[in-house]
């Protein structure tokens, strides 16, 4: 199952991962029309016109790659330590929760790498879901809804890892 990619969440997901100093941005797609789309407009703002129109735009642009696959994006970590792969879900996942504090706590020790994986349309697929070694908690809101955009989901989830108030938000 797939999404379609736009324009928006590409610039802002590049944006919200530069604000807060990840290394690299992956977009998994198993659509290769949607990763050619994706891979053009990044060129058009680190290469193209954009690269002078708005130079702060392709900077966070560069830090962004585009896997078929998250084995394909797994692989990119070479022969180092495999990344510890972290889903997010609108829904408690049992045995598998942890806490962005933890995850801060663990990402600062800088022993191991790690990635967060986050779903579009529906979220993470079960299968994807079954790959990962831990879960986040879910964000909660007030009510029952629960259905934050990928933007506003990616930036709160961030906030709360590596802000300066140490991801602690129990």
């Amino acid at each position: 199952m797939a999404t379609s990619l736009t324009n928006l969440e590409i610039h802002d997901m590049a944006r919200t991962c530069m604000t807060f100093g990840l290394d690299m941005c992956y977009i998994v797609s198993p659509l290769a029309r949607q990763r050619e789309i994706a891979e053009r407009l990044i060129h058009h703002w680190i290469h193209g016109y954009g690269a002078t129109y708005n130079p702060a735009r392709g900077e966070a642009l560069k830090k962004v790659r585009i896997r078929p696959d998250i084995d394909a994006m797994i692989g990119d970590f070479g022969n180092g330590p495999r990344p510890l792969v972290i889903g997010t879900s609108s829904r408690k996942r049992e045995g598998k929760t942890m806490s962005s504090g933890e995850l801060h706590d663990l990402v600062m020790t800088g022993r191991q790498p790690a990635l967060v994986l986050f779903g579009t349309g529906w979220g993470l697929t079960d299968e994807v879901v079954d790959l990962c070694d831990r879960m986040l908690e879910p964000i909660s809101g007030a009510g029952d809804y629960n259905h934050l955009s990928l933007r506003v989901a990616l930036g709160i989830i961030l906030d709360r890892i590596f802000s300066e108030r140490g991801g602690h938000h129990e």
